[in-house]
């Protein structure tokens, strides 16, 4: 069992199609509590018998044993990988960003998602 409940939050109000909310707008930081076959694994926003501080180490830990394995060059190459280039390239459409869209399919192709006019694509 979920509860979702956020008073804080400005997309918590108003509540005109809950399956909606859940479904479009609810995140975690939402979840008020969880009940997983009885026991309650969240509550008040946080989770209950999670020793975060040990999972922080371990995750340390295992980041600094991949940059050390890995190289720095290698680390800080895979970290800032190039951005693709070339005429084939392109940014695909997604229709949920709030800007202008580059093809017809998606809202009427405004621009493209950098603001460009749209060059006939």
């Amino acid at each position: 069992m979920v509860l979702i409940k956020n008073d804080d939050s400005p997309v918590s109000f108003p509540l005109l199609n809950p399956y909606g909310h859940v479904a479009f707008q609810a995140q975690r930081g939402d979840v008020h509590t969880v009940v997983v076959d009885g026991r309650v694994v969240k509550r008040d926003h946080r989770l209950v018998g999670a020793d975060l501080a040990s999972v922080r180490t371990d995750v340390a830990n295992t980041v600094d044993h991949l940059r050390s394995s890995m190289g720095e060059e290698v680390w800080q190459q895979g970290m800032n990988p190039d951005l693709p280039g070339g005429d084939d390239d392109k940014v695909l459409d997604n229709p949920y960003q709030y800007t202008d869209y580059r093809s017809d399919t998606t809202h009427g192709a405004r621009g493209t998602v950098f603001g460009e006019p749209n060059s006939g694509r």
